[in-house]
C-alpha cells in the first residue's frame, strides 16, 4: 500500500472511529440522564401544590413590612422563597435559590397591580407576583418555589444551564476520545513511515563504514520501495566501482612496475657494454663498433618504454594534444601501408591495402596520433594472431553515408566472444596467463579508442576468420576555404596529404 493511501485510510478511520465513539458516549450519557431528566421535565408541567395557600398569604402581605423575615418563614412552610423589591427595582429582600432567581428575572418587567396575584410557571419554577403598599412605599413581591425533586443530580440549576453542563461533559469526553484515536492512528502511521527511514539511515551508516555487501531489501509496495531499490542499486554500483578502481589501480601499478622492470634489462646492457669499452675489453675497432651498436639498440628500446610511460601519463591527465588537419585519407593510408609493409615483412608477415576509389575524400585527422592507432592495431595482431604460420594483416578503406570506414583485420584466431566487449577497456588483457608483462600492458586498444573518439569517430571489433577492427570517421568536403588554424597545422606538419 502506498503512503498516500495509508495516510488517507488512517485519517478516514480516525474520523470514522471518533464519530462512532462520540455517538456511543452521547448515547450513554443520554441513557444515564434519561431517568432524572424525564422526571424533571414531567414536574415542570404543573404549579406547586401549595400555590393556593401561598396566594392567601400574599393577600395579606401588607401586614409584614416591619418583619419580612417572618413573612419569609411563613412562605418557607410551603417551600416557597421570597424576593421583595421596590417599584424602582431596588432589591429589598431576597432568599431565592439560583434557578428560582433566574425564573423571577423573566417576569421582573411584567405588569403588576396592587391587590392582584399573577401566577407563572417557568422551567418548573412556580412564581406568584403581587404588589402592595405600606408606609408610603410600593413593594413588588415575588414568591417562587422550585422543589428539590426538580433539581438535576442535586444541582440547583435551570434547564438551559443543565443543557450546557451536559453538552460540555459530552464535548470534553468526545475531545478526549478523538485525541486518543488521533494519537493511536498517528503512532501507527509514524511507525510505518519511520520503518523504511530507519532502514535507510542504518544502510547509510553501513555504507559510510565501508560495508557495501548488505542490501536494504525493502518489500513493502509503497513510495519508499523505489527509494530503497535506488539505494540498493547505488550501493551495488558503488561496490562494483570500487572493485573496478581497485583492479585498475592494481593493473596500473603492475604496468608501471613492469615498465620499470623492463627498463633495467636494456639499461644493464648499456652499462655493461660501455663499461667493457672503458675497461678495454673492446680492444679492436670492430668490437668497439659492435658494442656501440648494441648499446644504441638498447637505448632505443629504453626510449620506446619511456615513450609508453610518458604517453600513458598524458592520457591520465587529459593533456593529450591533437593537431587535426584536413587530409586525403586514401593518400595517407597508402603511404602508411607502404612504409609499414617493409617492416612487417621482416617479421614474416604480409600487409595489404584494399581501397575503393576515394579520390577527393577528406577527413579531419591528426596524422601522428592515427599513425599510433594503426601501429597499435598491427602490434596487437602480431602479438595475438596465432592461427596462421604467415600473418596476414589487411587494411580496407571505404565510405558509406558520409562516413569513412577503415577496417583492419588479420588471419589470427580472433578473440573469445565473451571477452570481445572488453578489449577496449583500460588495462584489459584477454589472457593474463598467456605471457609475461612484456607481452603488453592492456593500453594499446584503449589508446585507439581514445584517439578515435577524440576525432568524433567510433571503433568496433568483431570476429570473422580473425579479428576485425572497424573505425568510422566523419567525412569532410574536399573543397572549401582553409582556415587559419588549418594553415598553421599544415605549416607545422606538412601538407603532403592535404585536400
Amino acid at each position: 500500500m502506498t503512503i498516500k493511501k495509508r495516510i488517507f485510510y488512517a485519517n478516514t478511520m480516525m474520523v470514522f472511529v471518533s464519530l462512532i465513539i462520540l455517538l456511543g458516549v452521547g448515547g450513554g450519557l443520554i441513557t444515564l440522564f434519561k431517568g432524572e431528566f424525564l422526571d424533571w421535565y414531567g414536574g415542570i408541567s404543573r404549579l406547586s401544590e401549595h400555590t393556593y395557600e401561598v396566594q392567601d398569604l400574599l393577600q395579606n402581605a401588607d401586614e409584614y413590612p416591619a418583619d419580612w423575615d417572618a413573612f419569609a418563614d411563613a412562605l418557607a412552610e410551603y417551600d416557597f422563597r421570597l424576593n421583595i423589591s421596590t417599584e424602582s427595582d431596588e432589591k429589598y429582600y431576597e432568599n431565592l435559590k439560583f434557578n428560582e432567581w433566574e425564573a423571577v428575572e423573566a417576569v421582573l418587567a411584567a405588569d403588576k397591580k396592587a391587590g392582584r396575584i399573577d401566577s407563572y410557571l417557568i422551567e418548573g419554577v412556580t412564581i406568584l407576583v403581587t404588589r402592595c403598599q405600606a408606609d408610603g412605599v410600593i413593594y413588588d413581591i415575588y414568591a417562587a418555589s422550585c422543589p428539590e425533586d426538580i433539581s438535576f443530580w442535586g444541582m440547583d440549576r435551570g434547564m438551559f444551564e443543565t443543557f450546557l453542563i451536559v453538552f460540555l461533559v459530552i464535548g470534553l469526553l468526545a475531545i478526549a476520545v478523538i485525541l486518543l484515536c488521533s494519537q493511536l492512528f498517528t503512532r501507527y502511521l509514524i511507525q510505518k513511515i519511520s520503518e523504511p527511514m530507519e532502514e535507510l539511515s542504518i544502510a547509510a551508516k553501513r555504507v559510510s563504514d565501508g560495508d557495501l555487501s548488505v542490501p536494504i531489501d525493502y518489500q513493502q509496495e509503497d513510495e519508499f520501495k523505489s527509494v530503497c531499490d535506488s539505494f540498493d542499486l547505488m550501493q551495488k554500483n558503488l561496490k562494483e566501482g570500487m572493485e573496478r578502481n581497485a583492479a585498475y589501480e592494481r593493473a596500473r601499478t603492475e604496468m608501471v612496475s613492469g615498465i620499470s622492470h623492463d627498463l633495467r634489462t636494456p639499461l644493464t646492457s648499456v652499462k655493461g657494454y660501455i663499461k667493457g669499452m672503458l675497461d678495454g675489453v673492446a680492444n679492436t675497432e670492430e668490437k668497439r663498433r659492435r658494442y656501440l651498436e648494441v648499446a644504441y639498440k638498447k637505448a632505443c628500446d629504453m626510449d620506446v618504454l619511456l615513450s609508453k610511460l610518458f604517453y600513458f601519463s598524458k592520457l591520465e591527465t587529459g593533456n593529450m594534444p591533437f593537431f587535426r588537419q584536413k587530409i586525403r585519407i586514401d593518400a595517407f593510408l597508402q603511404q602508411y601501408v607502404s612504409d609499414k609493409r617493409r617492416e612487417l615483412e621482416m617479421q614474416q608477415g604480409t600487409l595489404i591495402l584494399e581501397a575503393e576509389d576515394m579520390t577527393g575524400v577528406c577527413c579531419s585527422m591528426d596524422k601522428e596520433q592515427f599513425t599510433r592507432v594503426f601501429d597499435n592495431l598491427i602490434e596487437n595482431s602480431i602479438k595475438y594472431g596465432e592461427k596462421a604460420e604467415t600473418l596476414l594483416i589487411c587494411f580496407r578503406l571505404g565510405r558509406c553515408d558520409g562516413q569513412i570506414i577503415i577496417e583492419v583485420s588479420d588471419n589470427g584466431k580472433g578473440v573469445p566472444e565473451d571477452k570481445l566487449p572488453h578489449i577496449f577497456e583500460q588495462f584489459y588483457r584477454g589472457d593474463e596467463a598467456r605471457g609475461s608483462r612484456c607481452d603488453g600492458n592492456g593500453l594499446g586498444l584503449y589508446v585507439c579508442q581514445y584517439i578515435v573518439a577524440a576525432h568524433d569517430g567510433k571503433i568496433q571489433a568483431y570476429n570473422e576468420n580473425g579479428l576485425h577492427i572497424r573505425i568510422t570517421l566523419p567525412e569532410m568536403a574536399a573543397e572549401g576555404k582553409t582556415t587559419e588554424n588549418e594553415e598553421q597545422q599544415e605549416e607545422r606538419y606538412g601538407a603532403d596529404f592535404d585536400c
